[in-house]
């Protein structure tokens, strides 16, 4: 590998172009030229020191010996450029010298984040490109679209299948990423999808959050479902049987 090294070199390459075309640190590059340059003395510059000795007695290598010492700077500039520390352009610094993280990262994602058994946080976020999307599609500006929000029960059901036990969708102030939803009940299993209103009325779902369950607000044990739990576990009942997952809600005025 040494020979190589020394080989590219004398061919007018710098350390750094040599360290890139095999494929090796630049430091271990530069061990291995210092190394050669200690065990052979002088001669071992044949791209520097040959054209000088050269230009003494001869003027027509006088082009030649201008540009090694370019070469050599560049390789200079270029290692200090290669040793500086590269920051990530999301860690520009704020006005109070405290790190910032950028107000938005174009990507389409919704999540859900429990607060309480009757409380849950909700915050989303649509990428460029589904909004011009949109905004060719429907032929208005993604701020002139309606926005709005829907709540699904999907407890003990499939929510990829499409089906849920109640849903209600309400409209949403413009320039809005996220929302507080309450009251809901405990001990159920919510969906929360945001999307925008076509020209007919209907919901069209844009992002969708996992499905997420509200904690319980009795004691473990004591839940809505232990009983008809219970009946089927010790054989009393054939099959499991049909709970009841509708308990009133205030908001829920629209049922589908």
């Amino acid at each position: 590998m040494e020979e190589k090294i020394v080989s590219l070199k004398q061919q007018g390459l710098t350390l750094k172009q040599i360290a890139e075309q095999l494929d090796m640190p630049i430091g271990k590059v530069q061990y291995a030229w210092r190394k050669w340059r200690s065990q052979h003395g002088e001669p071992a510059k044949p791209v520097a020191a040959a054209p000088k000795r050269k230009t003494e007695g001869k003027k027509a290598m006088t082009p030649k010996s201008k540009q090694v010492p370019a070469s050599s700077g560049t390789q200079v500039a270029s290692t200090l450029q290669h040793e500086l520390p590269v920051q990530s352009p999301l860690l520009d610094k704020g006005p109070d010298g405290f790190w910032k993280l950028p107000d938005r990262y174009d990507q389409d994602v919704m999540h859900a984040v429990v607060q309480s058994p009757n409380a849950v946080y909700v915050f989303w976020e649509v990428s460029d490109s589904v909004k011009e999307t949109l905004s060719m599609q429907f032929m208005r500006p993604w701020e002139d679209l309606p926005k709005a929000f829907r709540i699904l029960d999907v407890t003990l059901l499939d929510y990829a299948s499409g089906h849920a036990n109640r849903s209600y969708t309400f409209e949403l102030p413009e320039m809005t990423n996220s929302w507080f939803v309450r009251p809901l009940d405990p001990n159920t299993t919510y969906v929360f999808e945001f999307g925008i209103r076509t020209m007919e009325g209907e919901f069209l779902p844009l992002l969708a959050t996992s499905p997420i369950d509200t904690p319980r607000a009795e004691p473990a044990g004591h839940g809505r479902f232990a009983e008809p739990v219970r009946r089927w576990q010790y054989g009393e009942v054939e099959s499991p049987e049909l709970l009841d997952t509708l308990p009133k809600y205030s908001a829920y005025r629209f049922v589908r």
